[in-house]
């Protein structure tokens, strides 16, 4: 076993195995390392870089062309996944109110067409060239550049806010990440980092069941609480908060956690349907303890 990346220390431990459900490739097996002490986790074997693209299957973002038509007609924002997006908005502007944003892995750009065109100058990065080249033709006032956040257009100390929606874990190289993030961002511009919590008790109890693992190995790191502040104090960023965040999300994980471990140890979904009640409390316990399933951290570049 490794060092772990973020603290250094030795002591690791095997916390679960996964399989790439996405894909369907559930012969072969990844193994998800934690560390005891700050508690971060990474997958291993890791993909290498020049491998991650190869794993991300056609349609992994959703059929574009279909959304925008969605959007256009209004039918999108009718929708759940609409929802989603808007619940992005309003937490975002619990703590700012406007300015130049840029949203990491923003994919078919839903958040970025939530947020009012009038408050925020709204860009974009995505590794998708298809994508990006159709929203940008269908909608002009968004700002979607092909490529990652070491992308040459984007220029420092030029964005009001930062954000990584369920992005963070599939990006190799975290402290750089933060690193570049920090220096993008304008003095007292915000960072939200939204991601699954490795600490929380959907982990521990569904472990290689736990939808969050679904996309192993495209998921690299696995983060908690702790290991998540560590590294944003480690580049010069301060931790506002940890919240629960999105109740939403937190409950699709919830009920597909419940159905993989069913489907393994009934071979069917009927003992999910009798205990589909429980999951509505279950919530309350992961805000009681703190110990919830999807972690969004709010952090701040200092002024100085």
């Amino acid at each position: 076993m490794s060092n772990c990346p973020v603290c250094l220390s030795e002591a690791s431990e095997v916390f679960s195995t996964a399989c790439d459900r996405v894909r369907g490739r559930f012969e072969e097996r990844w193994t998800i390392l934690r560390c005891r002490t700050c508690g971060f986790g990474w997958t291993d074997p890791p993909l290498k870089e020049e491998e991650i693209a190869a794993c991300y299957p056609a349609g992994y973002l959703g059929d574009t062309l279909k959304i925008m038509s969605e959007f256009r007609l209004g039918n999108l924002q009718r929708t759940r996944s609409w929802r989603r997006e808007t619940e992005k908005v309003r937490l975002v502007e619990r703590f700012t109110t406007g300015g130049s944003l840029l949203d990491v892995g923003c994919g078919d750009g839903k958040f970025l067409m939530a947020l009012d065109g009038q408050r925020w100058k709204k860009t974009g990065v995505e590794f998708n060239r298809e994508v990006v080249q159709l929203v940008n033709s269908t909608f002009p006032d968004l700002q979607l550049i092909r490529g990652d956040l070491f992308s040459e257009e984007l220029q420092e100390s030029s964005f009001d806010v930062i954000t990584f929606w369920h992005v963070f874990e599939h990006l190799p190289g975290s402290r750089r990440v933060l690193e570049r993030a920090r220096r993008l961002l304008r003095p007292e511009g915000w960072i939200f980092i939204s991601l699954p919590n490795l600490e929380s008790w959907q982990a521990r109890l569904f472990r290689h069941n736990w939808y969050a693992f679904d996309d192993v190995p495209r998921h690299l790191y696995h983060f908690s609480p702790n290991s998540l502040e560590l590294l944003l104090q480690e580049v010069g960023l301060r931790l506002i908060t940890h919240r629960f965040f999105s109740r939403m999300v937190n409950m699709h994980c919830l009920k597909h956690s419940l159905i993989h471990w069913s489907e393994e140890q009934f071979a069917s979904r009927i003992p999910y349907y009798f205990l589909k009640p429980l999951l509505l409390g279950f919530p309350l316990i992961e805000r009681m303890t703190g110990r919830y399933g999807m972690l969004t951290s709010i952090g701040q570049k200092p002024y100085r």
